[in-house]
């Protein structure tokens, strides 16, 4: 029985849930004993991993069945998508992605003429070397994939249950000591230490006072000869 691309097309969500990894198998053994894929096998043995991968999290994350992708859908499957799910150790594991997939869309487009393949093969081709670094990227990874990444660049293991757990405890002591940091209680202490030592505290400092003038009363400094008020009398007297 002759493989149907179109199969995805014509089963609602659910069925096409069930077959679908029947699917994504019947169509890399379609691409493996094509020329296409003949062809890149020979210098890319046993390949098909990526190729599964766009498949499987196209449809399943964006309903996108191979037949009514286009350049857009392709380009969210790739810049986020992959970037988001699929955790790597280094971006070179991610160097033959785009290869695979430009001979997977040529063995389609020359099979099946499809209509948006070619305009799907140069977005590939333009983001050849790009998406090795997407992959890696930080700012493209889910929350998920951002908490295995920040434990393997603190250096746990985290392929094992027992490195990724050694990580949660280590990763909520650091936001616990954090929050404890921010304190009211914490900042105290360390304006008091400061203090001590004879440093600032970093606290907002004091407007001085200014001097208060002198009050505008005669006989008290107000001005008038500098005398005091007996003073004057007696140089009444001596008058």
């Amino acid at each position: 029985m002759a493989f149907d691309l179109y199969l995805l097309d014509n089963l609602g969500y659910e069925k096409a849930e069930i077959q679908l990894d029947d699917y994504i198998n019947q169509v890399i053994q379609a691409f493996v004993e094509s020329p296409e894929g003949q062809a890149y096998g020979e210098e890319n043995p046993g390949f098909g991993r990526w190729t599964a991968s766009f498949i499987s999290y196209a449809y399943r994350y964006e309903g996108f069945t191979l037949t009514s992708m286009t350049r857009a859908s392709v380009d969210l499957v790739m810049g986020e998508l992959l970037p988001r799910k699929i955790t790597l150790m280094d971006a070179s594991e991610a160097a033959d992605t785009v290869p695979e997939l430009i001979a997977f869309w040529s063995f389609l487009q020359r099979e099946y003429d499809l209509e948006n393949a070619a305009d799907i093969l140069t977005y590939l081709d333009s983001i050849k070397t790009k998406f090795p670094q997407w992959m890696v990227d930080p700012a493209r990874a889910g929350m998920a994939k951002s908490f295995m990444m920040g434990g393997m660049q603190a250096g746990f293991d985290m392929t094992t249950q027992e490195g990724a757990t050694a990580y949660q405890m280590a990763y909520n002591a650091q936001l616990q000591a954090e929050r404890e940091g921010n304190s009211p209680f914490s900042q105290l202490g360390e304006a008091l230490q400061q203090l001590s030592s004879g440093g600032t505290t970093g606290l907002p400092a004091k407007k001085k006072s200014k001097p208060k003038k002198p009050p505008k009363t005669k006989g008290f400094g107000s001005g008038d000869d500098g005398g005091t008020a007996s003073q004057k009398k007696k140089k009444k007297k001596k008058r």
